[in-house]
């Protein structure tokens, strides 16, 4: 498949609190969440949930991805892959991730300082679960899940205009290394920021 566009991140543009007050009438808590490889059977709720997601940021004129990427062809084959992960929260999807080794072309002049790494693309929270804390869950778990496999860091990239996803990365550890531009994106949403942090087991 071709790369067309920038792999990065869309968690919704709010503050979040902190890990510790996460919603008690939705009953979550560090037991009932989990990141799982993605299943056939969850598709048609992954796309739901991402198109949740879309359409928050593109009301909110952010206009980070569009029909081309990610698609469901592009879940799809990340899914057989065994690159599609979903957060799961009292056994429903609330978000999804892409994590691989693959690296845009344009991160190539980053002055990374961080080796071994994994990547997250396409990452999203379902915005009917934002204002709980899942955004900093999810992370960690994206870390956790990285230590596990063996890699010392993470990398990702964010849209530049998405203000909280910025925030909510430099707040967790997150370290700005440098941005980059897509051109194959609407003038004045072109830049995106480029992130790593270390991780352990």
């Amino acid at each position: 498949m071709k790369r067309i566009s920038p792999y990065n991140v869309c968690i919704p543009d709010k503050h979040y609190k902190e890990l510790h007050k996460l919603n008690d009438k939705q009953g979550n808590s560090m037991n009932n969440i989990q990141l799982r490889q993605a299943t056939e059977e969850q598709m048609d709720t992954i796309m739901d949930v991402y198109i949740r997601c879309k359409q928050d940021l593109d009301e909110k004129g952010l206009l980070q991805w569009n029909d081309e990427y990610p698609s469901r062809r592009y879940f799809k084959e990340e899914m057989d892959s065994g690159n599609l992960y979903v957060l799961m929260v009292d056994g429903e999807v609330a978000g999804s991730a892409t994590l691989n080794e693959w690296q845009s072309p344009e991160w190539s002049d980053i002055p990374w300082k961080l080796g071994n790494e994994w990547v997250i693309h396409a990452l999203f929270l379902d915005p009917l679960q934002q204002g709980n804390g899942l955004g900093t869950v999810f992370m960690k778990k994206c870390e956790e899940l990285a230590g596990e496999k063996g890699y010392e860091s993470i990398r990702l990239d964010a849209y530049s205009r998405n203000t909280g996803a910025n925030a909510l990365y430099e707040k967790i550890g997150y370290e700005y290394r440098g941005s980059v531009y897509f051109t194959s994106k609407p003038e004045g949403h072109q830049e995106y920021r480029c992130y790593e942090k270390a991780v352990t087991l």
